[in-house]
Parts: structure tokens; sequence; C-alpha cells
């Protein structure tokens, strides 16, 4: 009698749980589909699959190997159904599900692919480079040059067949000092030795080694021409940069530069500052064995130099071929230099010592106006170009030059 109650007891409890589930499957609806590869057509496993109601996530799955998946157990309701997978764009899919309508097949749904096209990338070299060309040799300014120095001049001397005398800043081009100094392309008044200096070293992109130079630059009687290419970023929008450097012999020397772009329509707008301060120092002993004039030389000198260089400009584009440009460069420049010479003769009855003393207080005050007009034809390197350029300098100066019997204590420094 036991024994019949527990199998009556056991066959009722089933019976049950398969009403329930009887039940449940009759109330229930479900989903299926296949995801594949919008562009390969292949199978993407382990994409998400999202029902959601209204913005309420409800339940989800995920893709077989196959890319086969399926989702049961489902209300009769309105869901929104998202594929989402890592690199693949989000698709999503709006069902609804009745008593009538239990099952539904999504089919296959394709996934694209989210990857996005670059219009182009800007490459911006860390090393110098060097190219060379029917009449110039360009030097691409990167950061090992820059690096060299704080100043165009210092870095010069970096550059092949070109050198700057450390003491005037003479610059000569394949041994030769007659060469003239262009900044972007356009002559200046500013004297080189002081233009050399004013330059900061990061505001230059380019150098231009002019040896074989055309009837354009009128060349009589010149080794070359040195070009100086400054920074002028045309790309659309508002762009800049800012650079600050600290050298150290001697003396640290400051060195600052500030480029500013705006491209906006037909017009760019550029300005460049450029600021340098620095103490120079320079020493150095000659001796002469010349008969009757034996004699011990022995120099100081140091400089106190401060320069601002500003230069802004702007350019029209009229159209494909004409472009119309303007630019203005202010220089200003400020130097303090002091020193001694000692010139001690070996017969001092015969030749009376030297020592001279030197001091000498100069300031640069320059202005350049350009006006410009380009037309290019359609053979490339064809172009017809007309210019305007007016300048002005002030350069007052105040030396002294003093001749001592007897030496002083100490030196000058």
């Amino acid at each position: 009698m036991k024994l019949k109650l527990i199998f009556l007891s056991l066959f009722c409890v089933i019976q049950f749980v398969s009403a329930q589930n009887s039940s449940t499957s009759i109330n229930s609806g479900s989903i299926y589909g296949k995801v594949v590869d919008k562009k390969t057509k292949e199978a993407l496993p382990y994409v998400n699959v999202i029902l959601k109601e209204n913005t309420n996530i409800i339940t989800g799955g995920i893709t077989q190997d196959n890319g086969n998946f399926i989702v049961k157990n489902l209300e009769f309701k309105n869901y929104s159904v998202e594929f989402q997978f890592i690199g693949y764009k989000k698709q999503t899919v709006t069902i609804s599900l009745t008593s009538t309508n239990k099952k539904i097949n999504l089919g296959t749904i394709f996934l694209e692919d989210e990857t996005v096209q670059l219009e182009g990338v800007d490459i911006t070299n860390e090393r110098s480079t060097i190219e060379q060309k029917i009449d110039r040799k360009i030097i691409n300014v990167g950061k090992d040059l820059i690096s060299a120095g704080a100043t165009a001049g210092e870095i010069m001397n970096n550059i092949p067949s070109v050198s700057v005398d450390p003491q005037n800043n003479t610059i000569s081009l394949r041994g030769n000092s007659n060469v003239r100094i262009f900044v972007d392309g356009k002559p200046t008044n500013i004297d080189p030795s002081q233009l050399l200096q004013q330059i900061p070293s990061a505001s230059i992109k380019q150098i231009e080694l002019i040896t074989n130079p055309s009837a354009k630059y009128n060349p009589e009687g010149m080794s070359g021409i040195i070009n100086i290419v400054l920074y002028k970023n045309s790309r659309l929008g508002f762009n800049g940069s800012l650079n600050n450097g600290v050298t150290f012999g001697k003396t640290p020397k400051l060195n600052s530069s500030l480029d500013l772009n705006y491209r906006v329509g037909k017009f760019n707008f550029y300005g460049n500052y450029g600021f340098n301060t620095g103490k120079y120092a320079n020493n150095g002993e000659v001796t002469s064995r010349e008969p009757s004039k034996e004699n011990h030389q022995k120099f100081i000198f140091g400089d106190d130099n401060t320069s601002h260089l500003i230069k802004t400009g702007l350019d029209f584009y009229i159209n494909e071929k004409n472009t119309l440009s303007f630019y203005t460069i202010q220089n200003l420049f400020k130097a303090n230099a002091n020193g001694t010479t000692d010139v001690n003769f070996e017969d001092d009855l015969t030749n009376p010592d030297i020592f001279q003393i030197f001091s000498n207080t100069s300031k640069t005050n320059s202005e350049t106006y350009n006006l410009d007009y380009k037309l290019d034809f359609k053979k490339e390197g064809h172009s017809l170009e007309i210019e305007a350029s007016y300048n002005k300098n002030d350069h007052p100066e105040n030396a002294l030059f003093e001749f001592l019997s007897t030496r002083l204590p100490t030196p000058i420094k």
C-alpha cells in the first residue's frame, strides 16, 4: 500500500512539471538567426544579442562558432534586438512577438566593419634629412639639428659646406664669405651676423643652400644664397606650436619661439615670434716670435645680447592659380660688448706693452614690408611673381677704445 502511494505521488509530480513546461512553451516566444560579416560573408562568433524593451535590457545571448543564435522563453511583447561586436557597427532590429507569431526567424544579420579610412597622415621628421636638387641642397631641420644650438648661427656649423666664425658670426659657403641670406625666399636688410643670432632654431623648417642661383636672384659676384625657411602652416583651422630651450656653455642661453596659423576660407593668417637672450664669452692667447718684436697677447671678449624677431602675414588665395600675399618683419636687437687686449713685449725697452679696453653698445631696429602677387601656370614649376618691398633700418652704436700705459689689476670680463 505504501509503495502504491509513492508511485502515485511521483506520477502526479511528473504530470505537474510536464504541464508547467507545456504551459511555458505555449505562452512564450523565441527568435533565431545568423550573424555574418557584411564584406567577407564569414560567420561571426560571440556576437552579443541584446533584447530591449524601450531602453531596459530584458535578456540576451551570444552567437555560436557558426554565427547562429537563438533566444527562448520570451514574453509576447515588442522588442528591439541589438547586435554588438567590437570593431563593427551596431545593428538594431525591431520585432513583435504574439501568440500567433511565437517564433521569429531574423534570417541573416550583416554587420558592417567600423574601420575608419583616414584622409591623410602628417609625418614629422625627428631627424634632419637632406634633399639634393639641380640648383640647391635642402636641409629639412629635425630635432637632432635643433638641439645643436639655440640660434640659426649655432646650427649652421653643423651643416656641410657652411661655417660661421665664432667671434664675429661671419658666415661663409664653401669657404667664400660673399654669400647672401634670404628669409622665406626674400632678401632682408638685417645684417647676416645679427640675423643668425636672432632666429631661434626651433622656428626653422628648412635651410636651402642655393649654390647655383638663377638670374631671378641677381647672383652676380656671389658664391651662393642661404635661404632660411620659417614655419608657416596652412592647414584649416587654428593651430600653432610653442618651443622653449636652454643651452649651456660657459653661460646659459635662452631661446623661445611661437608659431601660430589660422586658415579659413581663402585666407591664411600666420605669425612667428622668436626671442633669444644670453651671454657669450671668448678668450685666447697668441705668441709672436718676430725678431725684436717678440710678444705674448691675451684677449678676453664678452657679449650680452637680446633679440626679438616678429613676422606676421596673410595669404589670400584668389583661386587655384592666383595668390596675393603680404607680410612684415619687425626686428629688435640689443647688444652690450666689452673686452680687453693685453700685449706683453719681451723687450720692454724697445716696444712698450699695450693694454686696450673695449666696450660697445648697439641697437638695431629694422622693419620690412612685402607685398607679393603670384600666378602659377599650368606647367608645374612655371610661375609669374610680382613683388614690392619696403625696408627701414636704424642702427645706433656707441663704441669706446681706450689704451692704457699700465695694466688694470683685473681684465674686463
